[in-house]
């Protein structure tokens, strides 16, 4: 059983205004250097997911938003913000996301960073990415030193209407954030399987998921997040929309799941926050790493 004392606590903030079958192939990173687990004893990693409803379109509104949630997570000694996917613009702006798109080094970004800099925290959010007159469904992460750490573009895009928008990433990789390896998957990528194993297999012990999970797919936090957790011994951050955003219902349940496949912590369907420190569960979890018997399956004939 896991044990209960001070593992996470939830606050509500009203105020808070292989080649696959798609023919894509996931490119390897050789040069990414796992952190091992027993290398972040003694260190906190106490993260906040923000699920909330973006201002649609309104870029000045949504950093402003950021920037109250990051104060916030201050007070509350958080070390990362993980917000959700494309936050920064609204995920529900169809067309608009041409005009709204920047590169990476662009004026959101950068205030993201002053941000996280500012606050001597790390942010985890998404935004649309132009880059080589391409748009991608992308995220970042920035560390407490206002630095570009990770980097991530969703793979598996949702719908005709994503497809027609954004054009898919081709890779998953780890990155070192505060001593820990993590990794990224944004929404769609985390309903299969391969992502989270190919993180898992180059390190990682956490993956951030921004996502704008929708009506009426509630199975997917309740379940597949879940399962990509246990499956592969990493904590997994979930961090959705809630509300209606143009006509288009979230269904909030953001979650972080220990490697066990358990919450630690869950909201509900409105605006929130929840916040855990998961290094104790981590510490925990180095003495039960993900086994694999992988290499039976060469013996095993497909038909």
């Amino acid at each position: 059983m896991r044990p209960k004392p001070n593992l996470f606590h939830l606050v509500i903030l009203t105020s808070f205004a292989y080649t696959t079958e798609f023919g894509q192939t996931y490119s390897s990173n050789k040069n990414v250097e796992a952190v091992p687990i027993a290398s972040t004893e003694g260190i906190k990693l106490k993260i906040m997911s923000y699920q909330g409803t973006p201002h649609s379109g309104d870029v000045a509104s949504n950093i402003a938003l950021i920037q109250q949630t990051v104060i916030g997570a201050k007070h509350l000694g958080c070390d990362v913000v993980v917000f959700p996917e494309l936050f920064i613009t609204g995920y529900n702006i169809d067309r608009h996301v041409i005009a709204l798109a920047e590169t990476i080094d662009g004026p959101m970004i950068s205030q993201i960073k002053r941000i996280a800099m500012g606050a001597g925290i790390a942010i985890v959010i998404g935004f649309p990415e132009s880059d080589n007159e391409k748009i991608y469904n992308s995220a970042v992460v920035i560390n407490s030193n206002g630095d570009l750490v990770g980097h991530h573009r969703k793979v598996f895009l949702f719908g005709d209407k994503e497809k027609s928008l954004f054009t898919p990433g081709d890779t998953f990789t780890t990155f070192n954030l505060n001593g820990y390896c993590c990794g990224m998957s944004i929404c769609y990528d985390i309903e299969f399987p391969e992502p989270i194993r190919i993180l898992a297999n180059k390190g990682a012990h956490i993956v951030f998921n921004p996502t704008a999970n929708m009506e009426p797919y509630h199975e997917v936090p309740k379940t597949l997040a879940r399962a990509r957790a246990l499956e592969n011994g990493v904590c997994i951050v979930y961090a959705n929309l809630s509300g209606v955003e143009d006509g288009l219902k979230y269904t909030g349940l953001s979650a972080i799941i220990g490697p066990d496949g358990l919450d630690i912590a869950r909201a509900g369907r409105s605006s929130a926050v929840i916040v855990a420190d998961v290094s104790e569960i981590l510490l925990m979890n180095k003495h039960n790493p993900t086994s694999t018997q992988s290499h039976d399956l060469a013996q095993v004939q497909f038909s």
